[in-house]
């Protein structure tokens, strides 16, 4: 019996102070989660101007918007081009090598007026830099690559708190209406130590899920070699030869292209790889789990379809890495998903704030037992 509570006790211990260790950074991470999970809309709703155009004519070929572009930042190079998504949506232009910082730009694409720019980069909680900024800080606590790892060293801690967490909470006898009812009227205690282990036992699930997703981007030197080594997967693309690339019929002509090998999609980005003689077309399907696209299609400069990439043609290494950010992000499951994920990140908040709240009460009750003897 005693091999038992001690036993019991080590995990409690462990699982008290692994989560005051990385307490810190999963507020942050699980707040700034919640706070770009409608990162367009929000970002949308703070810069409206940037986003938002009227309607005009015909709008211009996205080669004119690139000189346009090119006029103004006259030292960058466009890499990549988010498409307008309907006739009130401005195109966004993606550049390297601007002096200045700016790289991303919001253009009229009616009449080709420069709407804005920014330094993605940029430390900021300005409105035309917020969103940016938090996402960094998501991801990388705005540290680089050395707090992409930090925060991937957490999130397995995390989820060695959380494993503990369901063990040390999971119901005697399956007495599961216990465990997840909160009683008000017990005291403050019992009221933190209710709340403490229902939504960490009712969130569990998700956060195992999120984590072990997270885990594909803040530890992907790790990750991603092991899931290849088990998982088969699609070798990169890369152009066998230029012979069929040297026309440059220019970026509308790749949109128009890939849309001919699949009329059934719309387009979402076009990433310029002209120095290597192709383009690559995000098309997405209607009812995709992510809003990113799905079909990758690899457009030659001279327009030639040179290869395609879609979903049934995944290999299972290549399906497991597509399903990453839509479960990641809770957009498997539409507008409800992104809802769920939101309010979710606000779950270790509440959970660091009654743990460390009944910690601190249980050192102020020892404290006080230790004086009276």
């Amino acid at each position: 019996m005693r091999n038992i509570i001690f036993r019991r006790r080590f995990w409690v211990l462990l699982h008290r102070w692994v989560g005051v260790f990385i307490l810190l950074f999963i507020v942050i991470a699980g707040l700034t989660g919640s706070a770009i999970a409608f990162w367009r809309a929000a970002d949308q709703w703070l810069n409206p101007a940037w986003y938002l155009v009227d309607v005009g004519d015909d709008p211009q070929l996205l080669k004119t918007l690139s000189e346009q572009v090119l006029q103004t930042y006259p030292t960058a190079k466009v890499h990549g081009i988010i498409l307008a998504k309907d006739n009130t949506s401005s195109v966004i232009f993606y550049l390297a090598g601007e002096p200045t910082g700016i790289d991303e730009v919001f253009i009229n694409p009616y009449t080709g007026q420069i709407l804005g720019g920014r330094d993605i980069d940029r430390t900021s909680l300005a409105r035309s830099h917020l969103m940016p900024f938090l996402y960094r800080l998501h991801y990388s606590l705005g540290l680089g690559s050395f707090g992409k790892y930090l925060l991937g060293v957490v999130t397995v801690l995390w989820l060695v708190v959380t494993l503990i967490g369901i063990w040390l909470a999971w119901p005697k006898k399956n007495k599961w209406q216990k465990v997840l009812s909160i009683k008000y009227t017990a005291g403050s205690s019992r009221l933190l130590f209710d709340l403490h282990r229902s939504f960490g036992l009712i969130f569990s699930v998700l956060f195992l899920l999120i984590l072990w997703t997270g885990l594909w981007w803040n530890m992907d030197v790790v990750i991603r070699p092991v899931i290849t080594s088990i998982f088969p997967v699609t070798p990169t693309f890369h152009l066998a030869s230029k012979a069929v690339s040297q026309v440059g019929n220019g970026f509308n002509k790749a949109v128009e292209a890939a849309l001919e090998v699949r009329p059934d999609s719309e387009a979402y980005y076009l990433r310029n790889h002209s120095e290597k003689g192709f383009y690559t077309v995000y098309l997405r399907e209607k009812g995709s789990a992510g809003p990113y696209g799905n079909i990758f299609v690899f457009v030659g400069l001279d327009g030639t379809i040179l290869h395609v990439d879609e979903p049934q043609n995944n290999l299972s290494g290549d399906s497991y890495a597509a399903w990453q950010l839509p479960l990641h992000t809770g957009q498997f499951l539409g507008i409800s998903g992104r809802i769920i994920w939101m309010v979710t990140g606000f779950i270790p908040l509440l959970l660091t704030i009654t743990g460390v709240a009944l910690w601190l009460r249980k050192v102020r009750l020892q404290n006080l037992k230790r004086n009276i003897n």
